[in-house]
């Protein structure tokens, strides 16, 4: 069974026999344990079953008020990671997008033609409590890579994930398909991959 610190710890067992193995769990200011003194064992513990004294004693496990507490309440605050998702404004890319944002990630919103869907994309995150910005570009071009990253550190000062999911299809058969198509699946879909990935690195 784990140690765990805090200014007041109970050992618990999962009632109905799920888990073979007790938990410690952490709790603050309940009075399961004060002082060293175990307080009265009637009080009701909802869903699981509290180990008794002689229980902790035989298990050789003390309960032990944390000196560390006041660093443990000091604990630094995590800064949101910052997300940039190309091809974000519907499809694969919108539902990335909206589950990092709601997920407590700072994320821009790439697209290519569609402004008003991106800017959606944009209100539901912000809507949900997070963070969000578009940015218009096309990732084919180093130009435009280069300012939408530029944009992501203007304003967050990182960049932390890259998701590069922008990408098109010119499906048809090889004997009709005109240079021009080919060169477009390769220069989104492989070159964009490269030069968002150089220019973030």
């Amino acid at each position: 069974m784990a140690a765990v610190t805090g200014s007041a710890v109970a050992g618990l067992k999962p009632a109905g026999g799920l888990e073979k193995s007790a938990r410690v769990l952490q709790f603050r200011h309940l009075g399961f344990v004060n002082g060293g003194a175990v307080l009265n064992q009637s009080r009701p513990c909802a869903g699981l079953q509290c180990r008794s004294r002689s229980a902790f004693a035989s298990s050789g496990i003390r309960a032990v008020a944390a000196t560390e507490q006041a660093i443990t309440d000091t604990k630094p605050a995590v800064e949101a990671p910052v997300v940039i998702v190309t091809g974000a404004s519907r499809g694969i890319g919108k539902a990335v997008a909206l589950a990092l944002g709601k997920s407590g990630c700072k994320v821009l919103v790439n697209y290519a033609r569609s402004a008003k869907e991106a800017e959606d994309v944009c209100k539901e995150i912000e809507a949900s409590g997070g963070q969000a910005l578009t940015f218009g570009g096309d990732v084919s071009q180093e130009a435009d890579v280069e300012a939408m990253i530029k944009t992501a550190v203007d304003a967050w000062g990182t960049v932390d994930v890259l998701i590069n999911n922008a990408g098109i299809t010119r499906d048809g058969l090889l004997m009709r398909m005109k240079k021009q198509q080919w060169q477009d699946v390769i220069d989104l879909n492989l070159t964009g991959v490269f030069l968002c990935t150089q220019v973030s690195a």
